[in-house]
């Protein structure tokens, strides 16, 4: 499948599990954004929609394999093709990854505590969501 046909394909989807949010007819609109680490990033969203709502984020790499919550695989897997696993990348930007993968790119996370640490299982990603409206901040790992 060509890559163009990849990504039109990937909007539709993102664009179908946006407008399952809402019992009536909504304008969706799709974009593609450049994202960290050259990776692409396709976005569904409903531009009128309360902010935290109503958005849908996949990250692809060059050969159209979609990453995070709405895609074919999960952030571990990218970290292996892309040989990630030693040296370790950036973690202030990978964690911006993380963000658009898992929370849509809407969640508060603190770059200031992210860190990779090496465990005898493998590798693990260290940071903190802050939850809204109450502050709390919750610690999370991503074991890969």
């Amino acid at each position: 499948m060509k890559l163009t046909r990849k990504i039109k394909k990937v909007q539709d989807e993102l664009k179908t599990k946006v407008a399952r949010e809402y019992r009536h007819p909504v304008e969706i609109s799709v974009r593609e954004e450049p994202g960290p680490f050259g990776i692409k990033v396709i976005v569904a969203c409903n531009p009128k929609a309360h902010p935290g709502t109503g958005m849908k984020k996949v990250l692809m790499d060059d050969e159209g394999v979609t990453y995070g919550v709405h895609g074919e695989s999960d952030l571990a897997t990218l970290i292996r093709a892309k040989g990630w696993l030693n040296p370790t990348p950036d973690p202030k930007i990978f964690l911006r990854l993380v963000n658009l993968a898992y929370f849509d790119g809407i969640a508060m996370l603190a770059d200031t505590e992210a860190r990779f640490a090496k465990t005898a299982k493998g590798l693990e990603f260290h940071f903190v969501k802050i939850e809204h409206p109450s502050g709390k901040r919750v610690k999370m790992t991503l074991s890969f």
